[in-house]
């Protein structure tokens, strides 16, 4: 399941419109798998990111509009729970299997967790994040992912868990070029218990509808924009987009090098979008 959509219903429309307006308010957000990294610099500590201006998230922390009482799931690859820009924040990991990765695998789901609950930057810092991992192309291994010929990280089992663990808003920076009708039946359950799932468009800068989450209705597909306001040239399209948001730069931990660095993507986008 590379990082980073049938259905097609007015409910789909609908969904883009309130979270449009949940952005605008800033709401929500993800969870984490504890880890062993090494400890952080106290000079590395990431304290903003250009969005939170952007959105003026400020303002709607001071409304109360903070996620408190919301429950983000997340399903991406294992995250960094001790670094410090996640310290404070309400992260459970609720991972049916762990996934072996490479140093560089806590790039990605730290990122995200981070822009969801960050105490600091997180679009929703009071929000209940939940992490459910899944492996993807960089993985080393599936880990104790793979029993047999079945896979405990598969799209259609974890948005079941996350659904059943009681996940409001499911947020999920990955491809799913998988067609199956498993994964279609969980989205539909969401769909029916008013369960939102959210889906980066992918960074192909080509129409990538085919290979995203979101060419199912009921699963709102993001592309990604630049500060400016302008659509960002990596970004995928494709009729399952529904909405956009900011898609750089963010920084975020680089686990290889040990230093912070500044990246892009449509993965950034989406939790900015689910928050």
């Amino acid at each position: 399941m590379p990082r980073l959509p049938h259905v097609r219903v007015g409910w789909a429309g609908r969904a883009a419109r309130a979270l449009t307006t949940l952005v605008s308010a800033a709401v929500l957000t993800v969870g984490a798998l504890a880890v062993a990294p090494a400890p952080a610099r106290a000079e590395d500590v990431i304290t903003t990111q250009e969005y939170f201006s952007y959105y003026h998230l400020d303002t709607a922390r001071a409304k109360g509009y903070t996620g408190k009482g919301v429950t983000i799931a997340l399903i991406d690859g294992p995250i960094d729970t001790s670094a410090p820009e996640l310290k404070g924040a309400n992260i459970t990991d609720k991972s049916r299997c762990t996934v072996e990765e490479a140093p560089r695998g806590l790039n990605h789901g730290t990122a995200l967790a981070s822009i969801l609950v960050s105490q600091n930057y997180g679009v929703a810092p009071d929000a209940t994040l939940y992490l459910y991992q899944a492996s993807d192309d960089n993985s080393l291994s599936g880990g104790t992912c793979v029993v047999g010929d079945k896979r405990l990280d598969s799209y259609a089992i974890l948005i079941n868990q996350a659904i059943d663990d009681g996940a409001q808003i499911i947020s999920i920076s990955m491809s799913a070029p998988d067609p199956s009708d498993d994964v279609k039946w969980a989205i539909a359950r969401a769909m029916s218990q008013g369960v939102i799932i959210v889906n980066s468009a992918g960074n192909t800068g080509a129409d990538n509808n085919a290979n995203q989450l979101s060419r199912w209705s009921g699963v709102v597909g993001v592309s990604a924009i630049k500060s400016d306001g302008s659509f960002a040239d990596y970004s995928s399209w494709g009729n399952g987009v529904t909405t956009a948001a900011i898609g750089e730069p963010f920084t975020r931990r680089d686990y290889e090098t040990g230093q912070n660095t500044t990246t892009y993507g449509t993965s950034y986008a989406a939790p900015l979008a689910a928050g």
